[in-house]
């Protein structure tokens, strides 16, 4: 499953990060975009209030408490999660093309500070009131998402950069090619657990792959040189 990019708009506080937030949805949409939105507080709040029936759902111990009604549905984790694992969820439920979040100024994603805020790790924008410049900031990181969703995301460095993050830049900016990842070049074997992709270098991928064409080939109604195989399992 490729992941949608996500950008974090955050600064202090009435520095104007909603009503920017709103603004790109809009626009990004008007161009035919699915965008998704996430609002993250520091704070301990909750949605849910003492007393309320879901709330007593989640005091007896459920895992996780669904709010349904005509208009809507809520869904009540007891637990904070991280940008990229909600993302994972929000992927089941929307078609996500972009993720824009309000907050989450000390998380490890693409951010863009707004106001007299300090710009933190991770700032790929200083917005200054520039509408247009901001949006072509994060059109760029779209593409650079789009190329690093086709590596394997093994950070190995093979290629001469640190990160698959880093060569998905260098390709769209620099004029370096997919070909430039070794991995991915090499790689005959995918792997996918629950659902989610498992990237394998060379030599697991090869170790996994000859173990199971071993197994297979000592089967009845296997033969020849088993070029393609599927394996699921259940449990």
């Amino acid at each position: 499953m490729s992941v949608p990019p996500i950008v974090a708009i955050y600064g202090n506080s009435d520095s104007g990060k909603t009503e920017l937030v709103s603004r790109l949805v809009e626009d990004f949409i008007e161009e035919g975009l699915g965008v998704c939105t996430i609002k993250h507080s520091p704070g301990e709040i909750s949605l849910d209030q003492k007393g309320k029936d879901t709330w007593r759902h989640r005091e007896a111990g459920a895992r996780l408490t669904v709010f349904s009604t005509k208009t809507e549905t809520d869904f009540l984790l007891p637990e904070e999660l991280e940008p990229k694992e909600i993302i994972e969820v929000l992927s089941n439920f929307a078609s996500c093309e972009l993720v824009i979040a309000e907050g989450y100024k000390n998380a490890k994603v693409p951010k863009v500070s707004i106001g007299d805020i300090k710009p933190g790790d991770g700032t790929i924008h200083e917005f200054d009131g520039n509408l247009e410049t901001l949006k072509e900031t994060i059109r760029a990181e779209i593409e650079i998402v789009e190329i690093e969703n086709e590596l394997p995301g093994l950070d190995c460095g093979r290629c001469g950069y640190e990160s698959c993050r880093e060569l998905a830049r260098a390709i769209r900016e620099k004029g370096k090619k997919l070909e430039d990842c070794q991995v991915r070049e090499e790689k005959t074997v995918e792997l996918e657990v629950d659902g989610k992709k498992v990237p394998l270098e060379n030599f697991p991928a090869e170790f996994v792959k000859g173990g199971v064409k071993g197994m297979l080939r000592s089967l009845k109604g296997v033969d020849g040189e088993l070029s393609s195989i599927s394996l699921e399992i259940k449990e």
